[in-house]
């Protein structure tokens, strides 16, 4: 018996199209499966086609999920609502040509609710007389068929996602973290930050560091995704200098907080009033520790530092 390997999902929406077009290929005898229209154009629920000898039609509508748990997984179910899979299930009957089969792959984990809803699309399209089966794909089913298709497995992960070790998947987490740093609060003067924009830049940093999500600052959008964030980081070393940065910044978010609170700090304007010296040079020591910390991960990792 072969080992069975657990696989991150992969981190942007193209990447999950193109093994979803892989998938149909391989498990279901697909020679022709391609994807709809450009990625991310579905077309009356369906990103991905092709025909099966043996199941006719089928189509895939792809949803990689971006809510993430506190260990940075995919939440089981995700926000794939029981109105979200009928409307997608009913956008579907409009494709031609007709469908044997219709798929909902999704990167979220295996979930009874969701799998009892697809039961009720079964159900209401037999009654129909309807010649079409809906099923769903989780995440747990996209792993159990990257293990039985070892081939695929090394031509997917190696050149699409382009991970051919734990190194690999360590820098791309590693430069989502250095990505998060990369912004001016990190750089400016304490006291020259706008109070709302700076607390915001602290969240969104820590949650790029805790579950490697990062979000546009001004859109709000996700702009880039290592799943799981330091945690899931192979090298210890790396992943213990990453935690002692955590710890660093969610101790810079207190100090901040309670100085507003106390007084200590006061919003002027769009700038943030320090008022006792040594606490100012002890926040600027505290924020410049994360930035050294990451630094040495970074440099041991052979990455520039930021």
């Amino acid at each position: 018996m072969g080992i069975w390997q657990f696989f991150q999902p992969p981190l942007y929406w193209q990447q999950f199209e193109e093994l979803c077009t892989a998938l149909l290929t391989e498990v279901y005898n697909v020679p022709n499966a391609q994807q709809v229209g450009r990625p991310g154009q579905a077309q009356h629920g369906v990103d991905v086609f092709g025909t099966s000898s043996r199941y006719g039609r089928i189509g895939i509508q792809c949803k990689r999920l971006a809510d993430l748990d506190e260990k940075g997984n995919p939440y089981p179910g995700g926000p794939i609502s029981r109105t979200f899979l009928r409307d997608e299930a009913d956008a579907a009957l409009g494709f031609t040509p007709d469908l044997s089969l219709w798929i909902l792959a999704t990167t979220a984990r295996r979930d009874t609710k969701v799998q009892a809803w697809v039961e009720e699309i079964n159900y209401e399209w037999e009654q129909a007389g309807r010649k079409r089966i809906a099923i769903v794909w989780t995440w747990d089913e996209c792993i159990s068929h990257l293990n039985s298709y070892p081939d695929l497995q090394r031509r997917y992960y190696r050149d699409v996602i382009q991970v051919r070790a734990p190194k690999d998947l360590d820098e791309i987490i590693l430069r989502t973290i250095a990505m998060a740093f990369a912004r001016p609060a990190f750089e400016v003067p304490l006291h020259c930050e706008t109070p709302s924009e700076f607390f915001q830049a602290l969240k969104d940093t820590q949650k790029a560091l805790r579950t490697g999500e990062l979000v546009d600052r001004e859109s709000r959008q996700v702009i880039r995704k290592a799943i799981g964030g330091y945690h899931e980081l192979d090298d210890a070393a790396a992943r213990n200098g990453l935690r002692d940065v955590d710890q660093n910044l969610k101790l810079l978010r207190a100090q901040l907080e309670q100085g507003l609170k106390d007084g200590t700090i006061v919003a002027v304007g769009t700038c943030l009033d320090l008022r006792q010296p040594a606490l100012a040079r002890y926040l600027d020591d505290l924020r410049q520790r994360c930035l050294d910390d990451l630094n040495r991960v970074l440099s041991h990792a052979g990455i520039p530092s930021i």
